[in-house]
């Protein structure tokens, strides 16, 4: 019977194994077969290293839908169990980087999924590289990790570039020739700005001028009376969790929002909405995902993931969905076979299949995945403020080598 972890587990707690198969899943095959296979084979463990108890725990909803996914196929693939160890980097490179050696080391997973922030898939960068860890990032979304040419690491969730090149040629396309880029002042929030600038000036744009906050920041209003005064027709803002929702809250209550339209990444999301009410009502975001996608496979996880947490998800989760549906159908390329890490690399690059996001596919030059990138604007439709695809770029790549 299948271990579950609680829905908002305590900060700092350390996760005993979780995901044993679930019962009856032997009936898949006849006369007990598919346990019998699966007790011949060691489990398949995953080390999950996330930000579990800081800024708004953006590694919950995550951790969740991956555990949604592993439910729906009974935690077992090609007859092997999968087993899941967690931990929480804090959102502390060094923190992370801790954690990380006790997964690999201590617990002995075989692959490693995560962490959501840049700073800290920077900081772990070299020890996968010399250890040759398989590490499966489902979060972090700084652009450089795509040429880092660590043949075991993939990633699966999004990169800023793909994010903020279609979203600064729409930014000049719609009004913002001039404007202000005000960001979380991390490794992220850096790449982010970065990526945004390359497409919008090459387009004819203007950045007045840079902004940044750094993270955690209660009082963003030394920030907003310098923007106020100089009064953009828009803004690129790159703020998430807990600090998205203090920043939009406070642009609303300083008058920017009717003077200076919002635009940026994170800042308007599933899991900062609730918190930012009418406020984030206008805002122009881009992102790989949205609730709000009329395709099948959306449906399906979408009202999977209200039935068990009774909450809509938000792009996070949806990372960590589709995370776990790649090593899902990787597991069933290799028939759960891992000790050929080559074999495995191989197998991984060449999934494909629908996710809620729409087509998924991994890029073979960068092991990043391949998709649609859709600009959104936040909207109140049948009582409720979602997030509107207004644009959609299809089947956009990080390139083969920097730019």
């Amino acid at each position: 019977m299948n271990q579950h972890e609680p829905k908002n587990p305590s900060p700092g707690r350390r996760q005993a194994v979780l995901g044993l198969a679930a019962a009856g899943a032997s009936l898949a095959l006849p006369f007990g077969a598919s346990r019998a296979l699966a007790q011949s084979k060691p489990p398949f463990r995953i080390g999950v290293l996330n930000t579990f108890s800081k800024m708004g725990s953006v590694g919950i909803s995550n951790f969740n839908a991956m555990n949604l996914y592993f439910d729906e196929i009974g935690w077992q693939v090609a007859g092997r169990k999968i087993e899941v160890v967690r931990e929480d980097d804090e959102m502390n490179p060094q923190v992370g980087l801790q954690k990380l050696r006790k997964l690999v080391e201590s617990d002995k997973v075989d692959m490693i999924f995560g962490p959501q922030l840049s700073n800290v898939a920077m900081a772990i960068l070299d020890y996968v590289r010399t250890t040759k860890t398989f590490l499966l990032v489902s979060g972090a979304g700084i652009t450089s990790l795509a040429w880092a040419g660590i043949p075991y690491m993939f990633r699966s969730s999004t990169t800023t570039i793909q994010i903020c090149h279609p979203l600064g040629e729409w930014v000049y396309d719609n009004g913002g020739k001039e404007i202000v880029t005000v960001a979380a002042d991390f490794a992220g929030g850096r790449d982010t700005v970065k990526e945004f600038k390359s497409s919008y000036l090459a387009k004819g744009g203007k950045i007045i001028k840079e902004i940044w906050a750094p993270l955690g920041t209660a009082d963003y209003s030394p920030y907003l009376i310098d923007l106020r005064s100089i009064a953009p027709t828009m803004s690129f803002n790159f703020f998430f969790g807990a600090d998205a929702v203090r920043y939009v809250k406070q642009y609303d209550e300083f008058g920017l929002k009717a003077k200076t339209r919002l635009t940026g990444f994170a800042i308007v999301e599933g899991d900062t909405i609730p918190g930012q009410g009418k406020s984030c009502l206008g805002g122009i975001t881009s992102a790989p995902w949205t609730d709000q996608l009329d395709n099948a496979e959306n449906k399906k996880f979408v009202a999977a993931y209200r039935a068990k947490h009774n909450a809509y998800p938000d792009f996070y989760g949806e990372y960590g969905y589709t995370a776990a549906k790649v090593v899902g159908e990787t597991l069933k390329a290799t028939n759960g076979e891992f000790a050929d890490k080559d074999r495995f690399a191989k197998a991984m690059v060449n999934v494909k299949f629908n996710a809620p996001r729409g087509p998924f596919a991994f890029d073979p030059a960068t092991n990043t995945q391949i998709q649609n990138m859709y600009i959104r604007e936040a909207v109140e439709r049948d009582g409720r403020i979602v997030n509107k695809v207004i644009a959609t770029y299809k089947d956009v790549r990080v390139p083969a080598k920097p730019v």
